[in-house]
């Protein structure tokens, strides 16, 4: 029922509350950012409660989302992205209420809120590993407690990263058979914008995804060890 709520959640702040806003006209990133933020922390502290785990989670998560948007937005405007690679962001330009929108700013927009989830999976999990193996063995130092999680993360980073990349490349198989089926060099096909926006959006939010990992068990590591240390003190 809580996962159920907060994804309702989700969609209300995406549907009602940043999709209007960028129809405005509003510049789509900071809002974007703004939002996954608010989603995050609603998420989290909805599912797991106000405690060091969540507190862990939602700064590891947000400095993932946000290294992704960087790297995102960094890369995109060396490589000179358009963001028109879509048809759909192509009719935007016709559309009644002729805002001026910022396609470049939409697509790493998009990129933002794609990657969020699967970096909040992230960044949970970590948080929760650590808090369980504290709760298992407490004469752990902070140095052994975070070499746990870092474990906990290797095993996840190395699927995790395959997620966002094959998610987006099942997306695009009738066109990259067509790509097979013409023969077209992998120089051509890469200098694409279409097929560059997606090894952008691949790209950046798997590494925001493996720079979760320990920004995550940092941060879980020093609040649990301080929380644990107050306890003792009294």
């Amino acid at each position: 029922m809580k996962a159920i709520l907060t994804l309702g959640i989700t969609i209300f702040i995406i549907v009602k509350i940043l999709l209007p806003l960028m129809l405005k006209g509003i510049n789509p990133i900071p809002i974007s950012v703004l939002a996954a933020i608010v989603i995050t922390i609603i998420t989290i502290l909805f599912i797991a409660g106000i405690n060091t785990k969540s507190i862990s989670a939602i700064i590891g998560t947000c400095s993932g989302v946000i290294i992704a948007g960087i790297i995102a937005y960094f890369v995109g405007s060396q490589v000179r992205l358009t963001g028109l690679s879509s048809e759909e962001a192509t009719m935007l330009m016709f559309i009644p209420q002729r805002v001026d929108f910022d396609f470049r700013g939409l697509l790493f927009s998009g990129i933002i809120l794609g990657a969020l989830g699967a970096i909040m999976d992230v960044g949970m999990s970590i948080a929760s590993s650590i808090e369980e193996i504290h709760n298992a063995n407490k004469s752990f130092t902070r140095k052994e407690l975070f070499n746990s999680g870092m474990n906990v993360g290797r095993d996840i980073m190395g699927t995790m990263t395959n997620t966002l990349i094959l998610a987006y490349t099942g997306s695009s198989i009738p066109l990259l058979l067509l790509f097979m089926a013409y023969e077209t060099s992998m120089i051509k096909v890469i200098n694409l914008d279409i097929i560059a926006t997606e090894i952008v959006r691949s790209l950046s939010g798997s590494i925001g995804l493996v720079l979760t990992i320990p920004l995550t068990a940092l941060v879980s590591t020093f609040l649990i060890k301080r929380e644990n240390s107050k306890k003792e003190g009294f």
